[in-house]
């Protein structure tokens, strides 16, 4: 497990050479890093849904699950607790998908650090 990859990529950077940025903004991903041209896509149609349960996870544990326990210790009322969590149920994917491909393309190079292509440079 290479940990050097997952923090390159919450940083927003190229898990191979950790200089290139991988978002362009919000809802904007790069298909190539701009210095040392990995693809970010790995080839694979259905690469990066693998965002999907990052973002499910980051959303359930970090926005409706403190919203439960507020309600449950009579912080919020019944109506409360259901309006924030529906409503961050269908705002927060929408924001937070992009960035959560970027930690998926992370979590994958952490586990998966034999698939890492090497650099042209690195080759010779």
């Amino acid at each position: 497990m290479n940990i050097l990859y997952l923090k390159r990529t919450i940083a927003n950077k190229c898990p191979r050479c950790g200089e290139g940025k991988v978002l362009d903004g919000v809802f904007v991903r790069r298909d190539t890093c701009p210095v040392c041209e990995l693809k970010y896509d790995r080839g694979e149609d259905g690469f990066f849904l693998g965002g999907v349960p990052v973002s499910y996870s980051l959303i359930c544990t970090l926005w409706i699950l403190p919203i439960i326990t507020l309600w449950f210790f009579d912080i919020f009322s019944l109506e409360w607790m259901l309006g924030l969590c529906l409503g961050g149920a269908l705002v927060l994917p929408i924001i937070s998908y992009r960035y959560c491909q970027l930690l998926w393309l992370g979590l994958y190079y952490c586990f998966a650090k034999n698939d890492m292509p090497k650099e042209d440079n690195e080759r010779s």
